[in-house]
């Protein structure tokens, strides 16, 4: 419960920043990061309410479709969670990699929607360029994260204390 009080707040702050003073400079998709290293941490719904609140709330700040980004990044956390079971993601070219790819995924998502609600809008290849930012950044931001979940709960691993 603390990584929710800690990461919602952090998001808004990074959501707040980007789409108020650099709407149209590619940025690494840091709620897409947050989200994939929560669904890495732990199934719980917990993840699932913070992927859905901060979907909502870059849905409200960007002017998007009010649910698309939720939508996403609700089906990114299960998704990462039921794959994580299977694959993985303990290297930093699997954390890279993965986020590349579920930000691939949430822009074609959030194209398809668009599309669906008859927005006639051209591809967005930024898209990909997004990912790669996406990738290159995850592995040193879920550093950070990890660094700031033990900061917030620092009795969790006490190790051979006694």
């Amino acid at each position: 419960m603390k990584e929710f009080l800690i990461f919602l707040p952090l998001t808004i702050l990074y959501l707040a920043l980007k789409s108020a003073l650099f709407p149209n400079i590619p940025a690494p998709d840091i709620p897409l990061i947050i989200i994939f290293y929560m669904a890495l941490l732990r199934a719980s719904v917990e993840g699932v309410l913070l992927a859905f609140i901060i979907g909502y709330v870059e849905d409200t700040l960007n002017g998007w479709i009010i649910g698309s980004t939720s939508f996403s990044l609700v089906f990114i956390f299960l998704a990462v969670h039921l794959l994580a079971k299977r694959v993985h993601f303990s290297t930093p070219t699997m954390k890279g990699g993965g986020a590349a790819l579920f930000t691939l995924f949430k822009g074609l998502t959030l194209y398809i929607i668009i599309r669906l609600v008859n927005y006639d809008v051209p591809f967005p290849g930024s898209i990909i360029f997004q990912a790669i930012l996406t990738g290159v950044f995850a592995p040193p931001v879920m550093l950070l994260l990890s660094r700031i979940s033990a900061w917030a709960s620092p009795g969790a691993f006490k190790g051979s204390e006694n």
